[in-house]
């Protein structure tokens, strides 16, 4: 009856509002630095990305570009064109399947930065940090792209052949 059965309806929805949640959580202010209780900085994890790599701190901005931004992305692209392919059997597909698994088990390490730059900003003597909006899409794109992949992965085992 259906023939891509890889391709259901709700795994599509997952990947699609992972990807939104991705990009709001990469543009929307992450956190806010507040110094000496006067002086408010927000910062989105692609903006802190721009000005770490802009500034003095090169390998801690290309660090947080891969784990967060590179990695993520990737993956749900991958996943996409993944799910949106018609033969999940066929060579390309299963590569980028492949891949796909690889960048997966790198998911949480992107959640795992956003939430040390918050902890070391937050042990400064002289600043208060604050979670903003772009953290919670952020963490909630991650969580939702890993179930849709998971759910992906998981028909497309289904549907090889001898399954």
């Amino acid at each position: 009856m259906n023939d891509a059965p890889h391709r259901d309806a709700f795994t599509g929805v997952l990947l699609i509002a992972s990807l939104v949640l991705l990009v709001l959580g990469l543009v929307f202010p992450a956190f806010t630095v507040e110094k000496f209780w006067v002086f408010d900085n927000e910062k989105s994890i692609a903006g802190a990305v721009v000005a770490l790599l802009s500034g003095k701190n090169i390998l801690l901005g290309i660090v947080i570009l891969l784990f967060s931004i590179a990695f993520p992305l990737s993956k749900l692209v991958l996943s996409l064109w993944i799910w949106a392919s018609p033969d999940p059997r066929g060579r390309t597909t299963r590569h980028a399947l492949k891949w796909a698994v690889r960048l997966g088990k790198w998911s949480m390490m992107d959640v795992f930065m956003v939430a040390l730059v918050v902890a070391m900003l937050s042990l400064g003597m002289v600043a208060k940090v604050t979670a903003e909006s772009g953290v919670y899409f952020f963490c909630a794109a991650i969580l939702i792209g890993m179930w849709g992949s998971h759910r992906l992965h998981h028909r497309v085992e289904q549907s090889a052949p001898g399954s």
